[in-house]
């Protein structure tokens, strides 16, 4: 079981971040790697990613459901996948909430998170996860930010 507890804080108003996080497709365009399929009749997206493990690049496909509370700008991601090769399964659910920051202007997101991984990358997964998730988040904070100013930025450069 790998758990997050992560925070991204943002130069922007609650209610403007809360607009970006409320959208699947503004989220996509914060995470690098990240692709979005087709939402089906029951509310599941189709979704992609792909993730570095050190010097191992690993495409998941997933499909996810986005439960939110726009009174509690607070929101749920449950999602199941498996990487390309079909050999490692991935069971995610996180949640979030938006609030203002107590410790400067600006908003913070904060992110709990628990994943279960099986399957033959479960090890090497599971061992670089926590750095994955801190570069991750960095890069989605950036990002994040970077659409809440207005600034361009493409989606897959670093």
């Amino acid at each position: 079981m790998i758990e997050v507890n992560e925070r991204v804080d943002v130069d922007s108003t609650p209610e403007a971040v809360w607009a970006v996080l409320s959208d699947p497709h503004a989220v996509v365009e914060c995470v690098k790697g990240a692709s979005l399929g087709e939402k089906d009749e029951e509310g599941w997206y189709d979704a992609g990613l792909l993730v570095a493990f050190g010097p191992a690049r690993v495409t998941f496909k997933a499909r996810f459901k986005l439960d939110l509370d726009p009174a509690t700008l607070s929101g749920k991601v449950s999602s199941r996948g498996k990487d390309n090769q079909g050999g490692t399964r991935i069971k995610a659910d996180m949640n979030f909430r938006v609030v203002p920051r107590t410790d400067a202007p600006g908003t913070s997101v904060l992110i709990e998170a628990k994943t279960e991984v099986g399957g033959r990358l479960a090890s090497i997964v599971e061992s670089g996860a926590s750095l994955v998730v801190k570069r991750m988040n960095a890069d989605f904070a950036k990002r994040l930010g970077a659409r809440l100013a207005g600034t361009p930025m493409d989606k897959d450069a670093d």
